[in-house]
């Protein structure tokens, strides 16, 4: 998996991405056949974490994720390097 590598993430270039409400969504300008990406919930808070305070690595964001959602690091983990995963494929994010 993508979140699993060692690094840290930032948002790609060529991104460009807006809030609505409480969702975030984010488009690769780089590439003509991208479609917009809406995020939410947790997923909008990881973005804009990387945002904020990127680059992040995996361990920091599962760290803030779970501070802020006041659960365990090992409830969220999976999910948070799947939504990493998801991200990188979808070139919003890059190492």
């Amino acid at each position: 998996m993508g979140g699993e590598q060692s690094g840290t993430w930032r948002v790609a270039d060529a991104i460009a991405w807006t809030t609505s409400g409480n969702d975030v969504v984010a488009l690769d300008l780089g590439s003509p056949t991208s479609h917009p990406m809406t995020l939410q919930g947790t997923a909008a808070f990881v973005w804009e974490e990387i945002d904020a305070n990127g680059p992040l690595s995996s361990a920091a964001l599962i760290t803030n994720v779970a501070a802020a959602y006041e659960v365990s690091e090992e409830v969220i983990r999976d999910d948070i390097l799947a939504l990493l995963d998801r991200l990188l494929d979808q070139r919003l994010i890059a190492q």
